[in-house]
């Protein structure tokens, strides 16, 4: 940008606004001050490094989904350096990193406040932080809790840990412009990472006060955590809950010195596993964790045996469990307990056929939950609930699973794309409705990810004011 000409706008506040208004920029007395501070942490004799600054703003702030709060953030940013001139001055020479930098700040204030927090991390983005597969998350993880930790509590180690790895998450979202697939399934990946490290350390901690718990051929009990829902399906959200099962292999006791039995055991552990992950702290939660798919909901045992878990859902389960539990895979624990019960439980999930009450089961269960919605006026703008929601997609990809998985055991899959794909395979949607759920799935669960990751908000409901909407 002309240095005099850039000048000129400043001296002139009316130019100024109006130049920032051409920009995109809506509250322009916000946006005068944000120049004005970006002037002061330039130093002395500002104008020219501001000049080459403001030149890249003309170029990408118009290209921004809001302006306004990119540069608000890039002031923010900039102020929270230890060394702010110097840091102008790179961004003057770097106009790539700046343009990340507008984009991030316009798309997410939750993003932007981790970059404005920890600021070298747009290097670490920037030099190759490409995708982790779930082993490696692990280890990194777990190295950070046991090599690193130096008497830190774990609890605080976790959250940093995630919220990292969602900034790189989300970088890849918005700024590569990743497929849905790949951002759900590394979010999901991100969350078995930390589940699997809390499973641990609470393990280990209660082993500590009560023992090994042991089974009755004298080796030690194992324990899985099971995924349902999102997480179960490897679709998770930036802001979703995860949804746990929590499950042992077989009752005993414990060896030690104050020994009880597998079952106050792994009751323990299960309820430390939570605590790990939803306990509040200086830097948040790590998870919020829903329990109620467990049998018997609150109501019930926070873990059980397999034998018991099995029995429950042989000889009370209902249908409305059979359909949550088509999304049930192992995401922490031991794997082969895991393997075990998926595959013992899968008769009851996927049976030769559905009945005329299983089926009324299912539209009662649609039906109240479509009535929520409405009764909160909420049904035009839920993405998830409303009409022709998140929602009415997985309600109809899971019946349809229900209905022939007995069949084609090839439909049998947690993931909803997945399914979509293979219900067209053997015959149960037409190439037509395939190609329109799954562009409405993606579409939908785009617009939700941009709804979650403005703030880091659990929230499915779009905006009403039109500015926002667009």
């Amino acid at each position: 940008m002309n240095l005099d000409w850039f000048v000129r706008q400043l001296e002139f506040p009316d130019r100024s606004r109006k130049w920032l208004q051409g920009l995109g920029v809506r509250d322009l007395d916000h946006g005068v001050r944000d120049l004005e501070d970006l002037a002061r942490h330039a130093g002395p004799d500002p104008l020219p490094l501001l000049a080459r600054i403001a030149g890249q703003f003309d170029t990408y702030l118009p290209r921004s989904s809001d302006p306004g709060m990119a540069l608000n953030n890039f002031e923010r940013y900039v102020a929270a350096l230890p060394d702010p001139r110097s840091e102008l001055a790179r961004l003057a020479s770097r106009p790539r990193t700046t343009e990340i930098l507008l984009q991030v700040f316009s798309t997410s204030q939750h993003l932007s406040d981790l970059l404005i927090r920890s600021p070298e991390l747009i290097d670490w983005l920037q030099s190759g932080a490409d995708r982790r597969d779930r082993d490696t998350l692990i280890s990194d993880l777990w190295r950070s809790l046991t090599d690193e930790a130096d008497g830190e509590d774990a609890r605080l180690i976790l959250r940093r840990f995630r919220l990292r790895e969602t900034l790189r998450i989300g970088y890849g979202d918005v700024v590569r412009g990743f497929p849905l697939e790949v951002t759900t399934a590394d979010l999901s990946c991100l969350a078995d990472a930390c589940v699997e490290a809390a499973a641990r350390l609470a393990r280990a901690s209660i082993e500590r006060r009560y023992g090994s718990p042991m089974r009755v051929d004298g080796k030690p009990a194992q324990f899985a955590v099971l995924g349902l829902g999102k997480l179960g399906g490897v679709e998770l959200n930036y802001s979703s809950d995860i949804d746990l099962i929590f499950l042992y292999d077989e009752d005993g006791v414990t060896a030690g010195p104050r020994a009880v039995t597998n079952a106050e055991f792994f009751a323990r552990m299960s309820s430390e596993v939570v605590r790990l992950l939803s306990d509040h702290t200086t830097l948040g939660i790590a998870y919020r964790v829903d329990m109620r798919l467990r049998p018997e909901g609150d109501q019930g045992l926070l873990a059980r045996s397999l034998d018991a878990t099995m029995n429950y859902y042989v000889n009370r389960g209902r249908t409305w469990e059979r359909q949550a539990l088509i999304k049930c895979r192992t995401v922490a624990g031991d794997a082969e307990l895991g393997r075990r019960f998926i595959a013992a439980i899968t008769p009851f999930v996927y049976r030769r056929y559905l009945s005329a009450s299983e089926i009324s089961e299912i539209k009662s269960l649609k039906r109240r939950i479509e009535q929520r919605t409405v009764s909160t006026g909420r049904a035009e703008f839920e993405v998830k609930t409303g009409h022709g929601g998140i929602r009415d997609v997985e309600f109809v990809v899971q019946f349809l699973q229900l209905l022939h998985g007995g069949e084609y055991p090839i439909v049998r899959s947690p993931n909803t794309l997945t399914a979509i794909h293979r219900l067209e395979q053997v015959g149960s949607l037409t190439a037509e409705e395939r190609s329109v759920m799954d562009d409405t799935y993606r579409f939908l669960r785009q617009v939700e990810h941009r709804l979650q990751m403005l703030f880091d908000r659990q929230t499915h409901e779009m905006p009403r004011q039109m500015e926002e909407l667009r």
